[in-house]
């Protein structure tokens, strides 16, 4: 608690808007639940809007358990969260891009996956973040993505060497969590909107577009998730920080 303390004394306006965007998360879930309810009735989502609406609320639960891990500047656990939530962002952007793998998921998750489906499938592992990386993104990007999942993969595995890092409060530690989690919140937000766009209604839109403004004014410059690729961004159409346009 005393870590914590020191932490929003040192960075009152970080931490603030850290809250502020994960309260903002959540009155986005249920605004988008309520949506779902009113337009579609009984009908059942197709599978890659299920998979993100699901990434999306899961990845809620680990923001806030990365950001009071981050408060206490114990960075290195409050990174393997973040390390999580990383790949599950991309995991929601291919079935975003790529309803086929979305089908696969489900039909692997409902049991009628065909044999030579499950086969491929275990061949490359499944959905490894290697495969994502490959599928996404073109070179360039896939370097800078190698070495964020490196930054945040430091303590993912037993060591020595780590072993002691969080017994110290660190409040360097403590601010390049929590500027990252706003990065991360970013972009599950992002990647929500982006699967569900046919579904956003002016408030839903006004939530969305006012938290990824504030979050984009504090960090100055967001690391660009969507995908790449050229077969894939033209399927994208929010991208390269184009919200205020896209979410009128």
């Amino acid at each position: 608690m005393e870590r914590a303390k020191k932490t929003a004394n040192e960075f009152p306006r970080l931490t603030q808007l850290c809250r502020q965007v994960l309260e903002s998360m959540w009155q986005m879930k249920d605004r988008l639940m309520n949506a779902l309810t009113t337009q579609r009735k009984e009908k059942e989502l197709p599978p890659y809007q299920q998979f993100v609406s699901i990434y999306f609320m899961r990845n809620i639960v680990y923001l806030q358990s990365a950001y009071l891990l981050a408060c206490g500047s114990l960075c290195e656990p409050s990174r393997d969260l973040q390390r999580t939530i990383t790949e599950t962002i991309m995991r929601g952007y291919l079935f975003i891009v790529n309803r086929k793998e979305a089908n696969l998921m489900n039909s692997l998750i409902e049991g009628t996956i065909r044999t030579e489906d499950r086969d491929a499938l275990r061949e490359r592992k499944y959905w490894p973040f290697k495969f994502l990386l490959g599928e996404l993104y073109t070179k360039e990007t896939r370097k800078s993505f190698k070495e964020l999942l490196n930054r945040l993969s430091r303590s993912s595995h037993p060591s020595i060497l780590s072993a002691f890092t969080d017994l110290e409060y660190s409040s360097q530690g403590a601010e390049d969590c929590l500027r990252m989690l706003l990065q991360l919140s970013y972009h599950n937000i992002q990647m929500m909107a982006e699967g569900f766009l046919a579904f956003l209604n002016g408030g839903l839109k006004e939530i969305i577009r006012s938290t990824l403004r504030d979050i984009a004014d504090f960090q100055g410059e967001i690391t660009l998730f969507e995908p790449d690729k050229r077969k894939y961004s033209q399927k994208i159409r929010l991208k390269k920080g184009n919200f205020i346009e896209i979410l009128k």
